[in-house]
This record gives C-alpha cells, structure tokens and sequence, in this order.
C-alpha cells in the first residue's frame, strides 16, 4: 500500500468536473440515506435543490488533507478510498466507500481543514452539497439540519478518524438512547474519572437563531437547579455545530420503559411518583422555568424508588413579557397542553397538564389519545374531553382521579394553579390510604372460642398471601354472633 503523499497517479484537486444541477434525480438516492430517513419529501426536496452531481476520473484525488472542508459528498455510483494515517504520517490502513455512503459531512458542522485524502478507485459519480448553500436554507429552515445529528451519531458510534469522541473533558463511552431531539451517551470526565451522561441536542435545536440566542443563559439557570428528583446538569459544550449538556449519570429505568414493561402500575406507586414529579416541577417552576416537555421517558426511576426528572433541552426561563407570535410550538404529541398545541403562551400550568396525562397513563397503561395521524391527537387535546378514567381502569382511588381530572381541564385557569396544590391532594390521599373503588367480598367464619387460633392462623396465611397484591386488601372485624 502507497502512503497518500507518494501516489503519482492521481489527477489535480481542482481537475475539470462533469457537473450539473440536477435536484429530481437527487431525490431517489437522498430517500436510501439511513441519516436523511426523518425528513418529509418537502425537506428532501429542499436539500434536493442544494445538490450537484460531479464526475470524477479513476485516481483522482476528490478532497486533499488539509484543504477547507466547504462541502459534503455522497456517493451515487463507483468506489472511493480514504487512507487513514497514524500520528507519525504513515498510511495504516485504507477505508472504502460505495454508492450510498458519504464523507466529508463534517464540512457543514466545523469547516474545519479536511483530515484525510479521498480518491475515486475507478469512475465515480457523487452528489456534492455545498456547506455555504446548505447553511443558507438551514437559517431559514432549521429543521433541514436534523439529518446531521443522524450522521454525527453514527460516526460517534465508529469513532476512529471521522469523528473524536473527546468532547471537552469528555470521553464519550457508548450511546444509551435517542430521541426526537437528543441523543444520550455514557461518558466520563477524563481528569475527574466522573460518570456523566451527555446528551447531544439535534443540529435542528442549534441551527436556530433564538434557540442559540437563549441556550447559554437558561443552561446556566437550569444547570443551578439542584434538588433530589432533578437531574443534575454539569456543564455544556459545543462542538460538531451543536452543544453537548453533561449531567449526572443515573443508574435507573426510565418510566416510559416500565410502563411498557408493567402495563399500570401500582396505584401506591403512581401516588409516590407524582408526589416526587410535583417536588421536581414546583422546585423548577418557582425558579421561574417551565419543563415544556413533561412525559415518562424524561423520568427516571432509580432502583430505590427514587424518581428523576430529566430532560430540560426544551425548557424556558418563564419571562414576563408576551410570547412572540411566531415561536416554534415544541413538545410531545401525547403530552401537549391545549394552550401549547395553539401557540398560546405557555406556563407552569402546560406542565401540570402534561403530568395529568402522564398520571392517567401510568394508571391506565394507555394515554388517552392515540391516533396514527399526531395532527388528530393534537385535535385531541384541544377539543375532547378525556376518557373517564375508571372505564380504562376501574377502582382508582378517588385522589388520583381526581388529580387526573383537575390537571388535565383544557382551561389552564381551572387546574391546579400550582404543584405545591396538587401534592396536598396526593399526601392527603396517601395518608388517608384511600381505598380503591372495587367490588368486595365479605367472608363471615364463625367458630367456637376454643378454635380462634386457628382461625386467626389461617387469617395470616391469608393475608400474607395477598399483602404483595396493591390491588387487594384484607379488612376484618370480630362480632359476637348468637349461639
């Protein structure tokens, strides 16, 4: 194998190029990419229009190592090769490419000088998107850059030459989740040997003029936020044209993957995990931050039974002036209040309804509305009134219900106007251990005198039988019958 800089047989960088513009035909390949799969025919389209096709001859050198990065190539037919050099220079081995895959994505992240040569093997065709036109569109339309989240995950995944996995003082470890915004991995802080977690925000959040405008400031006042049933927020980084929030590692599972796993959960259990979720929230919402995003995929519970809530990336320091007219409505389908599915302003009262729903959730096993269309879910939250709660679960105690109907009312000025309010419902019916609304059955024994040790024998028997039942409970009482 021949080091990049002794190949003789390449042609110039900057050799003449077949090119054309040519957005139709870039339509069908753009639609295979794995990284562009998220994006609407409308976003495909838009990108589309951004590509051109270049031709490149057999050994000719297609980007050079140390030149700027201003453009990202995908391959529509023939071979590249990359070789990968060791610190001292020396070639150590050669990466190959083929019709669909990509190189030079980092261009439109960093623009930093490119860090290896590529060569066509033989004939190649690419489709080229210049990072000055694609950070043109993305300004206008941010959501345009999700795709890039897609792909720096994936060379995160590689790691290698294409991407480093240091992040500041951090050493990247492996990925533990995704989601619409975000991607988590496990990490360390190489001089500390800390365990964090770090979550990558989707280049759709930071392509944004307001979000960047604001990201640093609320950081700060979220990063302040400490409190037992809050994951704690360390630090932030920006790199790869997106911030990286480190927070504190939690060893747990979420509630969204419990309920799938359980169905309802425990009556006793859902009371404990609103008591704790309304601590969280109310702790954020008197600092003046509304979560916007509340659900139980951003809740954590720890093998203690002690739940977090995680997940801040959407929220917003409550400000005193009007919500302007065009901000962008974020949030979770399901979890969505009215007054945020209609670009109302949104406060503290949005995450009330959205922990309602989560309540009735968890107890139910289901959110009230699904729908394959989320525009009908939206519709949803807007203008129909929730599923009694005791026709998908019968024998709610009467607290939770009752919870679940006053948080989940579509006027924010008939909720509970604050958290502090709703946990005194829940610790009232908690210490009230108010029963559940369930058929029962009453057993009478009557036995003689001589016989009541047995008989309270088997009572325990029975009731140790049933006590790890939360749905049943053993109530008795002695009378004195006729003989």
């Amino acid at each position: 194998m021949l080091a990049s800089s002794n190949v003789s047989t390449i042609l110039p960088v900057h050799a003449k190029r077949a090119e054309a513009i040519m957005p139709v035909d870039a339509i069908p390949l753009l639609e295979e990419l794995a990284p562009l799969s998220s994006l609407t025919k409308s976003a495909l389209a838009e990108i589309a229009k951004l590509v051109r096709f270049r031709d490149f001859a057999p050994g000719e050198r297609i980007i050079a190592r140390g030149d700027p990065g201003d453009a990202m190539y995908i391959i529509a037919s023939g071979d590249v090769r990359v070789p990968i050099l060791d610190a001292s220079g020396r070639e150590k081995m050669i990466a190959k490419l083929s019709r669909g895959q990509f190189f030079g994505e980092m261009a439109l992240m960093t623009g930093d000088p490119r860090t290896a040569d590529v060569f066509a093997e033989g004939p190649v065709s690419a489709l080229v998107i210049e990072k000055e036109g694609f950070h043109k569109i993305t300004r206008e339309t941010p959501s345009l850059a999700r795709f890039l989240t897609q792909i720096l995950a994936h060379r995160l995944a590689e790691g290698g030459f294409m991407a480093s996995k240091t992040i500041g003082k951090y050493q990247l470890l492996g990925e533990l989740g995704r989601g619409g915004m975000s991607v988590v991995y496990n990490a360390v802080h190489t001089s500390l040997n800390r365990p964090v977690a770090v979550k990558m925000l989707s280049h759709e959040l930071a392509f944004d003029e307001r979000f960047r405008a604001s990201f640093q400031q609320e950081a700060r006042v979220i990063a302040a936020l400490s409190h037992e049933n809050i994951v704690q927020v360390y630090d932030t980084e920006q790199a790869y044209a997106t911030y990286f929030i480190m927070m504190e590692f939690i060893a747990g599972t979420s509630l969204a993957k419990l309920i799938e796993a359980s169905g309802r959960l425990p009556e006793s259990q859902v009371r404990d995990i609103l008591i704790q979720m309304c601590r969280a929230l109310g702790f954020a919402h008197d600092r003046g931050i509304v979560h916007r995003d509340v659900k139980p995929s951003n809740a954590i519970m720890t093998p203690d039974g002690r739940v977090k809530l995680m997940d801040f990336g959407l929220a917003r320091v409550q400000a005193a002036e009007p919500k302007p007219e065009d901000e962008e409505v974020v949030g979770t389908v399901e979890y969505m209040s009215p007054e945020q599915i209609r670009g109302l302003g949104v406060d503290r009262r949005a995450d009330i309804y959205a922990l309602g729903i989560m309540a009735f959730e968890m107890l139910s096993g289901e959110v009230p509305f699904r729908a394959k269309n989320p525009y009908d879910v939206l519709l949803a939250h807007v203008t129909k009134p929730l599923p009694p709660l005791r026709e998908r679960a019968a024998g709610v105690p009467e607290d939770l219900v009752q919870f679940v109907e006053r948080a989940t009312r579509k006027d924010p000025a008939e909720r509970f106007q604050t958290l502090e309010e709703a946990e005194r419902l829940l610790t009232q019916g908690r210490a009230a251990g108010l029963p559940s609304v369930r058929e029962g059955k009453v057993i009478t024994i009557f036995y003689a005198p001589s016989e009541a040790g047995s008989v309270e024998r088997a009572i325990a028997t029975l009731r140790q039988s049933l006590i790890a039942n939360p749905h049943v409970r053993l109530a008795t009482s002695t009378l004195t019958a006729p003989t």
